[in-house]
């Protein structure tokens, strides 16, 4: 069996977030602030990266509904969300998503391949920068 490669769409809008392809499944995801929207794919090493997520239950829209509820209006629903909100006061003008939808492997597998890429994704932003992303807690 092989495994999916590990590859973002390109960042989009977080105001058209429903238009990432396949964002009906669960995945990894990947949030960070530009000026302008970066015309190539994301790469989780961006220092403009903020928060690095992973859902494993939920597909990627439903859980970027949480994270907006939290991000934007300080409810319930996403830890990384109301970090965001302590610190931008749900100010997502300028915030951008990327999605690794995971589909086509075993259900028993797709969580552990999804906690196992966000993990590895956050040490390796970790090594690079000596930090997680600021949304992503401790």
């Amino acid at each position: 069996m092989r495994l999916p490669k590990i590859k973002f769409s390109k960042w989009v809008k977080w105001s058209e977030r429903s238009k990432i392809d396949n964002s009906n499944f669960p995945g990894v995801y990947l949030l960070a602030k530009f000026k302008r929207v970066p015309k190539e794919h994301a790469s989780p090493l961006d220092k403009n990266i903020l928060y690095i997520g992973e859902t494993c239950k939920n597909t990627l829209k439903g859980r970027w509904k949480q994270f907006n509820s939290s991000a934007c209006y300080n409810k319930d629903g996403h830890s990384g969300g109301f970090t965001y909100y302590k610190k931008y006061k749900g100010n997502v003008k300028d915030l951008f998503v990327s999605a690794l939808p995971v589909m086509n492997l075993n259900e028993g597998l797709i969580h552990l391949f999804i906690r196992y890429t966000e993990r590895k994704l956050l040490l390796n932003y970790g090594l690079r920068y000596g930090k997680q992303p600021e949304c992503n807690r401790k």
